[in-house]
């Protein structure tokens, strides 16, 4: 037999919550010394192990009580469908996760296209949901990114700061696009695009013609071809959003090669 102290230590379960367990009908003392002192024995202590596991899953006392108070087979399939369970919310917790770090991305994006991003009509924003809601786009984003490989996290990282780089310079629809705000932007979409791979030589001269009439050329194919792409765009940023910036990056060309 174990004093209450002693199981205490062993389980990490305090002794007013034995107190509680006992109080609900949980588990009980196995006997008490002539002083009153509770005892437990060793089935006592592993009934109340196996009563934490259940408590740190999340089960209500009242739940723990009907399992224990079950035939003992009932236990194993409990267990079985905690994990079933457990494994749902570990694939949820994931997808929350890199849908947040997806979010998080634009922190680290230069100061002058955190600027232009900042400048989007709110009410924009609304328009990718289509006909759906903010909750629909959320769950769909955390449960598409819940199972993301590694390599598929790393694209998504590559991919969204090319995204708000292009949403930046196509927020700023409207403006004069040779303005220094949105040459700045393309000068950072630039940047990024060159150091994109990590393995730029910084001893070539990237702002020749050909490297730039290389990237316009990407550019206006991009955005004349990829259909999905342009149609974000000129949801978030405004209609016409894509046309911009490519008026804005063939300006950007011309300043560069003078």
């Amino acid at each position: 037999m174990k004093k209450l102290s002693e199981v205490c230590k062993i389980t990490g379960v305090t002794r007013r919550a034995l107190q509680e367990y006992d109080r609900i009908g949980l588990i009980s003392p196995t006997d008490r010394t002539e002083a009153g002192y509770w005892l437990y024995d060793d089935a006592a202590v592993q009934k109340i192990i196996l009563i934490q596991i259940f408590v740190e899953v999340g089960y209500e006392r009242k739940a723990i009580k009907k399992v224990l108070e079950g035939p003992q087979e009932n236990i194993l399939i409990e267990m079985k469908k905690m994990i079933g369970e457990l494994e749902a919310k570990k694939k949820r917790i994931d997808g929350m996760i890199n849908t947040l770090n997806t979010i998080l991305l634009p922190e680290k994006l230069p100061m002058a296209t955190l600027v232009a991003l900042s400048n989007i009509d709110p009410s924009m924003l609304s328009r990718m949901y289509k006909d759906g809601s903010f909750k629909d786009y959320l769950e769909t984003s955390i449960d598409q990114s819940a199972s993301y490989t590694d390599e598929e996290k790393k694209e998504a990282e590559e991919y969204m700061p090319f995204y708000y780089h292009l949403l930046a310079i196509g927020s700023c629809i409207g403006k004069n696009p040779k303005s220094k705000l949105v040459q700045a932007c393309v000068k950072d979409f630039y940047e990024y695009m060159i150091n994109m791979d990590g393995i730029a030589d910084p001893n070539e001269n990237w702002y020749d013609k050909e490297h730039l009439d290389e990237m316009d050329e990407v550019m206006s194919e991009l955005l004349a071809k990829d259909s999905e792409l342009r149609e974000m765009i000129d949801s978030q940023a405004g209609d016409g959003a894509a046309d911009y910036i490519i008026e804005a990056f063939k300006i950007f060309k011309k300043i560069q090669i003078k």
